[in-house]
């Protein structure tokens, strides 16, 4: 095997494993029925709707409806390699099931205990994203939807991103408002302060969907030069 060839297999992996912890965040902003992640409201919304089809297999179909979209924007632009965000949503799909199921056993009970949970989420989300950044190898599909977007409109990437999560949450609360009669989640509305609290089932958005759209991207500026440092010491370790 090339150096060349090796380089590229080892990208890829650092960048599954960024994949692995950003699916890892998913599945605890879930967990704590405060709100998840903007990006990941649309698939639970679906999966509430119809609990036989999991997150991830929802997931991997929003996924490759942005692909779509991306197709439409880039027309003759759009390289064939971009493809490879298919099997990038399915490997992360999986991982959000597979993460679902590891961390069934647990169930915060207080306010205080899905706070904290919500909070490791951000944290974890943040490193995976480092990750994923450092290996600049493949790229899920709503972030490629946001340089799609981008590119075409000459905007830059920042502002985009906040657009498209924000545009993730309507529809996110659309639908929710037209499966369940309740613009948050597919819980009944028992008030806000059964909301707030989580006391609500099925909550969709909430306080932690607005938490794990701007703590990560904050948390980014300490995990950002931590993965660098990890990068440069692997690097050299392997010099030696």
């Amino acid at each position: 095997m090339s150096k060349d060839v090796r380089n590229i297999f080892r990208r890829y992996v650092v960048a599954t494993v960024g994949l692995m912890f950003v699916a890892m965040g998913v599945a605890l902003s879930i967990i704590p029925n405060l709100g998840t992640a903007p990006l990941s409201c649309p698939a639970y919304v679906l999966n509430l709707r119809w609990p036989a089809i999991s997150v991830g297999t929802f997931t991997l179909i929003v996924n490759t409806t942005l692909i779509l979209v991306q197709l439409l924007l880039w027309r003759s632009k759009f390289r064939a390699s971009y493809l490879m965000q298919i099997v990038a949503s399915a490997i992360f799909g999986y991982m959000i099931d597979a993460s679902l199921w590891a961390f069934s056993w647990l169930h915060p009970s207080t306010f205080v205990a899905r706070l904290v949970v919500c909070l490791i989420a951000a944290v974890i989300t943040a490193i995976g994203v480092s990750i994923e950044v450092e290996a600049d190898s493949w790229m899920l599909s709503a972030e490629m939807t946001v340089a799609a977007f981008s590119q075409v409109f000459h905007k830059r990437f920042g502002p985009v991103k906040v657009v498209m999560d924000s545009l993730m949450v309507v529809v996110s609360i659309v639908m929710c408002a037209v499966f369940f009669g309740n613009p948050l989640g597919a819980g009944e509305w028992t008030g806000l302060g059964d909301f707030l609290l989580a006391k609500m089932p099925g909550i969709v958005i909430g306080p932690g969907t607005l938490l794990l759209a701007i703590l990560p991207g904050a948390l980014m500026r300490f995990s950002d030069p931590w993965v660098k440092r990890l990068r440069d010491w692997e690097a050299g370790g392997r010099k030696r």
